[in-house]
């Protein structure tokens, strides 16, 4: 299976240009965290639009930075959400959040530095982890706590 077919192995494929498609399966039931995941989905999207494309205008720099700023945020709302409502997977899900800001991190300090196909990679595998592993995973998961 390709890795697209892996994000949308349960919906219709992307329409052009998109990695992900949001639609309601992302969807927690709660506008704020959707919101943030949409945003989130979007600026993933940009990030790969920018790859398909011959020349590269998007600013990947100040991308990755943009979406740590919204991953950040939403990690920090989705556990105050979470406490508040005693979630009893919170730590665990905390610790993913953790790690996963600490791999942006590691991708975003060595964007200069390493060659193209293994930055891409790299992204590759975080977007997937961030997506089917977090949002379609753990987010589901916990869905009962982060509703609205």
């Amino acid at each position: 299976m390709s890795f697209l077919g892996l994000f949308h192995s349960h919906t219709a494929p992307p329409p052009i240009g998109e990695l992900i498609h949001w639609d309601p399966s992302l969807s927690v039931d709660n506008p704020v965290i959707d919101g943030e995941h949409r945003a989130i989905v979007e600026s993933l999207n940009r990030v790969y639009a920018d790859w398909m494309a011959a020349n590269h205008r998007l600013d990947l720099e100040e991308e990755l930075d943009r979406l740590s700023s919204l991953v950040g945020t939403h990690f920090a709302n989705e556990e105050d959400l979470m406490t508040r409502r005693h979630c009893p997977t919170l730590a665990a899900h905390a610790r993913d959040h953790r790690d996963m800001l600490r791999e942006m991190q590691v991708i975003a300090q060595n964007i200069h530095a390493m060659p193209q196909a293994k930055l891409e990679a790299q992204l590759l595998r975080f977007i997937r982890r961030l997506v089917m592993g977090h949002v379609l995973s753990w987010d589901m998961d916990a869905r009962d706590y982060l509703r609205a």
